[in-house]
């Protein structure tokens, strides 16, 4: 489905569901939850407590509908990327689990063939693609995060900043030193192409 088409019938079920609509949560939910999975993965490498996290982001929202605003229809994505990250923090400290919020490395491949970042891989090989998953792999834990938030959840460097707890121009550092890293690391100018692109509009 077309991102806009998408976003349009996703904000129609979010302002269904603040006026009672039980289906338009079922909407919102399908329409969702495999993202919220990977991301989650990312930072959480237990299956059932992610599951469990994932499912109350959805029920807490049923629950408080009522004082929902209209300003999560602009990014809805983001919104449930922020619950479910708030959520996730907050069940691993309550229950003092000794697992640390990190990427998970099994995903990165998929990360880079997909949403923005595959553009560049579009120019590249199947084994091209490999070594630049790889690359991502050696970057400090942070700069994966921003990288991946910007380049495959396409957020924007605000939301970025919101959801790492940054400022802007942080999280503009460490896209910057993330990119760099790679093209210095591995001939691969495109990458910095793209991030030139995004700069103009930074």
């Amino acid at each position: 489905m077309h991102a806009e088409q998408h976003s349009k019938i996703t904000a129609t079920a979010w302002a269904r569901l603040k006026a009672g609509d039980s289906y338009a949560l079922g909407e919102l939910y399908d329409a969702y939850v495999q993202l919220l999975y990977k991301f989650g993965k990312r930072h959480c490498q237990d299956e059932e407590l992610l599951t469990d996290a994932i499912h109350d982001v959805f029920e807490d929202i049923w629950n408080y509908r009522a004082t929902l605003s209209d300003v999560e229809t602009s990014n809805i994505q983001f919104y449930l990327f922020k619950s479910l990250k708030t959520k996730l923090l907050k069940y691993l400290n309550r229950q003092a689990r000794h697992t640390e919020l990190s990427e998970n490395q099994e995903y990165l491949h998929e990360y880079v063939e997909s949403a923005e970042l595959f553009i560049v891989s579009q120019e590249i090989d199947r084994h091209q693609q490999h070594q630049l998953a790889q690359q991502i792999a050696l970057l400090p834990k942070r700069q994966q995060e921003a990288l991946l938030l910007r380049f495959y959840d396409n957020l924007s460097y605000d939301e970025i900043a919101e959801l790492m707890s940054l400022t802007r121009h942080s999280v503009y550092n460490l896209i910057y030193k993330a990119l760099s890293q790679l093209r210095d690391n591995w001939v691969f100018d495109f990458i910095f192409l793209v991030f030139i692109v995004g700069f103009k509009n930074f």
